[in-house]
C-alpha cells in the first residue's frame, strides 16, 4: 500500500449524513455556496493568464510551461472541454458545501476578503487557493488545512483512488486494502501545486478532495508539507520565468505521444508562427512586480497592450529553435 492518508473519517461522515436526510441539508448549503464560486460565472476572460500558475509548474514538460508563460499559443477549446472546465467550478461549490454539512469549517477569502493567493518570482509566478478549512475530522481540531478541489474522469479517478468496486468497500470499511495510488503518484501536478501552497501560506497539511464525475464517488486524501520539494518547484519557476529562450522539447519527434495533443505542438514541432502578441516578441521581458516591460519603447506595457502587440513586432530567433 502507498505511504497515502485516506480522509476515511471525512469521507464517512459525508456519505452518512446525506443518507439520512437525503441531501437535504447538502442542498440548504448548496443554496449558500453556488452564488460565490465566482470562477463558475466568470465573464471576457481573453484565454490568456498574466502568470506562470502553480497548478502547472508540477508539469514534466518544462518547455510548454514556458510557452504558455508567453503566450506562444492562444487556447481555442471546443465547447465540450469548456464545459468541462466550467464543471470544475461548479464541483468546487458542490465540494465545499458537502464540507460545511459534514461541519468542517471552510474559509474562501482572507480576513480582507481576498483570495488565499501566493506569489513568487518577483510576481511572475503563483496562484490562488480553493481555500482553507478547520475541523476535518482525520486533524487535530485546530490544524488549519489548506482545500484543493478536483475533478476527474473515471480512468483518472481509479488511478487515484482504485477500482471502484474496491474503492467502495475501501470506504465502507469492509476492507483495509487501498488499491490507489493516491495524488502524488496519479496526480503529481495537483500535489506540487499543494505543496507551494502550503509552503507559501505556511500551513503544514492539506485536505486534496476529487470527485469522479462519471459516478460521484468521492475521494479525499491528507497531504502533508514537503519543504525541499515546495522549495525544488520554487526554484525551477523562477529559472522559468527569466529564460529569454525556450527550454529542451521532452523529445524530438512531433509523434511523441506526450506531445501530439499538446496546443503548443505547432509552434515547438512544427515551426508554425507563435501568436502575435508582446509575449512572443523579443522586444519585450518580464520585469519585477509581476510586469512586462518594451525594451525599444522603454514602458511597462499593461496586459490590454500586450495582447495587441504594435508594427515593431518581431519573434526574432526565440521560436526559431
Amino acid at each position: 500500500m502507498p505511504n497515502v492518508t485516506i480522509a476515511l473519517k471525512l469521507l464517512q461522515r459525508i456519505d452518512r449524513m446525506v443518507h439520512a436526510d437525503q441531501g437535504s441539508a447538502y442542498r440548504g448549503w448548496l443554496k449558500q455556496v453556488l452564488p460565490h464560486i465566482g470562477d463558475a460565472y466568470r465573464q471576457d476572460e481573453d484565454g490568456h493568464r498574466t502568470h506562470m500558475g502553480a497548478s502547472i509548474l508540477g508539469h514534466e514538460c518544462a518547455r510548454e510551461i514556458w510557452y504558455n508563460f508567453h503566450w506562444a499559443t492562444k487556447s481555442n477549446f471546443p465547447g465540450r472541454i469548456v464545459r468541462l472546465f466550467n464543471r470544475g467550478h461548479i464541483e468546487e461549490g458542490r465540494l465545499i458545501a458537502l464540507l460545511l454539512m459534514a461541519g468542517v469549517h471552510v474559509y474562501q477569502q482572507d480576513e480582507n476578503g481576498n483570495q488565499f493567493r501566493i506569489s513568487f518570482a518577483d510576481g511572475h509566478a503563483g496562484g490562488s487557493g480553493d481555500g482553507q478549512a478547520l475541523h476535518i475530522p482525520d486533524l487535530p481540531p485546530d490544524t488549519m488545512a489548506l482545500c484543493e478541489f478536483k475533478t476527474h474522469g473515471e480512468k483518472s479517478f481509479i488511478e487515484l483512488a482504485g477500482p471502484l468496486d474496491e474503492w467502495r468497500s475501501y470506504l465502507a470499511g469492509e476492507s483495509t486494502y487501498f488499491a490507489g495510488k493516491g495524488v502524488r503518484e496519479a496526480k503529481f501536478e495537483h500535489y506540487v501545486q499543494m505543496q507551494l501552497y502550503m509552503h507559501k501560506m505556511g500551513i503544514a497539511a492539506a485536505l486534496y478532495v476529487a470527485v469522479n464525475k462519471n459516478t460521484d464517488d468521492l475521494y479525499a486524501e491528507i497531504v502533508t508539507l514537503d519543504t525541499a520539494m515546495a522549495e525544488q518547484f520554487i526554484q525551477r519557476g523562477e529559472k522559468l520565468v527569466w529564460m529569454v529562450l525556450p527550454p529542451d522539447k521532452i523529445n524530438k519527434s512531433p509523434g511523441f505521444f506526450k506531445c501530439r495533443f499538446c496546443d503548443h505542438r505547432p509552434v515547438c514541432h512544427l515551426k508554425a508562427a507563435p501568436d502575435r502578441n508582446c509575449r512572443t516578441c523579443q522586444h519585450s521581458q518580464p520585469v519585477a512586480g509581476g510586469q512586462w516591460e518594451c525594451t525599444l519603447l522603454k514602458q511597462i506595457l499593461p496586459k490590454e497592450l500586450q495582447l495587441t502587440g504594435c508594427d515593431r513586432y518581431d519573434m526574432g530567433r526565440i521560436y526559431g529553435v
